[in-house]
């Protein structure tokens, strides 16, 4: 057997696999179009490329999104194909690719672009020597990261709709859905049957959770840090994305555990496999408590992982007494296989747990799993008791005997990213809507040069806003300054308040003066000027009092005037639709 995958050639085997996968993730459109304004100072080309190049984000993405739904991709190489278009698409407004041209100066390869992006030809990728830039796909400072909003459904922790104004948060969506694809098609091939699953099933059902576990991995190595402190959704939190890691790395070796049984491998070999295994959904259980403990949350992917992580340490205690009755140690071995048994009768209970916890699922759906499993410790069990009995007599020990050392043989599928498309990599998404999309983002968010992500999670019933980078000691500074803040006011105050009885006699009087000199200032047209001046005056000794108050209590004397900018948001909101 290899240590990467099990053998390719199918033996007749037949094993009674199960496996559990979370909901398939869905999506609500994205409108790349609205949100990346091209730049008006672009000539009639540029604007086209601009143009083409946010429709075919726009095309790509709901090519992918149609491609979840396990009844449009046959394969999971469509997937992947779907998957890399768009993902090659979406790295330009992740990343500020440096432009190798002006758009409006572009040259005749452009147009076949164009083309290409249009429908009428196959799209252009980075050549080998493009590939320099990947070692940079997730650096996440595009000034276009955070002006397009997302919104998926959460599913790996909790149910419920979450959005976000990000980019990373987008892609780590795209592979987190193309993850839970894989292990829904790696139930599928190993539906529960009376006469089990095939060789050749198994076998693929083992590379796709390879593959899951891979794209887990990456989702949690690359864009949870870039998503820290910005995107509170349960299914890019790291502990999230590292119990399912381990989750579909143990379902796969299980396949392994499962199909070692069935060719009569070594006992020490399986039982090896087996502890292993069970550590793998130990480690996936943990995950999800320390989620639970902090989220206040529990999912069904921890109690499967508690049910799993019983019954291949009932595996692992079968056969580490058949280890023993190889040796002539048949009081280990009935101490094991009476273990064995033990756990068997727990992992019921924890199936039933499982089956109950929302979203509910059928107990058929793993009948044949259960019983292939009652059946081997049973057997084991018997044969150890009846051959101690007969033959070795020996004294059953009190302590557990331990079990060989794990032995690992699933490890995650390495996750390639594709290579950003061509027109990312010459800095056409930056230069055609780089500027324009920073404006927007900024419009959304005033007070942040490259515009505020917003993360709103319906789950938590709350709406976070977050400054990308913000960090404790700048909660800090705020707070201090508030301090500030507040001492100033309380002199101003004590200030305004002893001197009030003075302003108020400086507003009497400009009344009396401003009384006096309203019939010149209707009716002598000549002095106009001089009685306008004099008017003014004595109209901010009138309010002095009340201007006094305002600066008491740190309020602008006169309010501030609008930007233009602001003007045609305000008024673009104010339209009708």
């Amino acid at each position: 057997m290899s240590a990467d995958t099990p053998s390719a050639t199918d033996d007749g085997s037949r094993v009674s696999a199960h496996f559990w996968h979370p909901a398939l993730k869905t999506s609500t459109p994205a409108h790349f179009e609205a949100a990346l304004a091209i730049d008006n100072h672009l000539d009639k080309k540029g604007k086209e490329t601009a143009l083409a190049y946010l429709q075919a984000l726009t095309s790509s993405r709901s090519i992918f999104i149609s491609k979840l739904d396990s009844s449009a991709a046959n394969t999971d190489t469509e997937l992947d194909t779907a998957a890399s278009e768009y993902l090659s698409l979406l790295l330009g407004i992740i990343n500020d690719y440096a432009p190798a041209s002006n758009p409006a100066e572009l040259d005749h390869e452009t147009d076949s672009r164009l083309q290409a992006l249009l429908g009428s030809g196959p799209r252009r990728v980075n050549t080998s020597d493009e590939l320099a830039v990947v070692s940079q796909q997730m650096q996440g400072n595009a000034s276009t990261r955070h002006a397009v909003q997302f919104q998926w459904q959460d599913v790996l922790q909790t149910q419920g709709p979450s959005s976000t104004y990000d980019t990373v948060y987008e892609m780590a969506s795209v592979l987190i859905s193309m993850a839970v694809w894989k292990q829904k098609r790696a139930v599928y091939l190993c539906q529960g049957s009376k006469t089990g699953t095939n060789s050749e099933a198994a076998i693929k059902a083992y590379s796709l959770l390879r593959c899951a576990g891979g794209l887990y991995q990456f989702g949690k190595d690359k864009c949870t840090p870039l998503l820290a402190n910005i995107c509170h959704s349960l299914d890019c939190n790291a502990q999230v994305l590292q119990g399912h890691m381990q989750l579909a790395l143990a379902d796969a070796q299980s396949i392994t555990v499962l199909r070692a049984i069935q060719k009569g491998n070594a006992p020490s070999l399986v039982a090896s496999l087996a502890h292993d295994t069970a550590n793998m959904y130990q480690a996936a259980a943990q995950a999800f408590k320390q989620v639970a403990s902090t989220s206040g949350r529990s999912s069904k992917a921890g109690k499967y992982a508690e049910w799993k992580l019983l019954v291949f340490q009932g595996y692992m205690f079968a056969f580490t007494g058949l280890c023993h009755l190889s040796s002539h140690e048949g009081g280990k071995a009935v101490k094991c296989a009476g273990e064995s048994t033990s756990l068997c009768q727990a992992a019921a209970k924890a199936a039933a747990v499982f089956d109950r916890s929302a979203p509910a699922s059928l107990a058929g759906d793993h009948q044949y799993f259960d019983a292939a499993f009652a059946e081997s410790t049973a057997s084991v069990y018997n044969k150890a008791k009846r051959e101690n009995d007969t033959i070795f007599y020996n004294h059953i020990p009190d302590e557990l005997p331990s079990p060989p050392e794990p032995k690992k043989l699933a490890t995650p599928t390495e996750y390639q990213m594709p290579a950003p498309s061509l027109e990312v990599s010459e800095g056409i998404a930056n230069t055609c809507c780089g500027q324009d999309a920073q404006k927007a983002a900024a419009m959304q968010y005033p007070g942040s040069a490259g515009g505020q992500p917003s993360t709103s999670h319906a789950g938590g019933n709350q709406i976070i806003a977050t400054q990308p980078g913000q960090t404790a000691g700048s909660h800090q500074t705020t707070d201090a300054h508030t301090e500030e803040s507040s001492d100033t006011a309380c002199w101003r105050w004590l200030l305004v308040i002893i001197a009030l009885p003075l302003l108020a006699i400086v507003s009497l009087i400009g009344i009396v003066v401003w009384l006096v000199l309203l019939p010149l200032k209707c009716c002598c047209c000549p002095v106009g000027m001089l009685a306008q001046l004099i008017w003014d005056v004595f109209e901010w000794l009138i309010k002095a009092p009340l201007r006094g108050l305002l600066w008491a209590s740190g309020k602008p004397w006169k309010p501030a005037k609008a930007s233009s900018a602001e003007k045609q948001h305000s008024e673009k909101t104010n339209s009708p639709v």
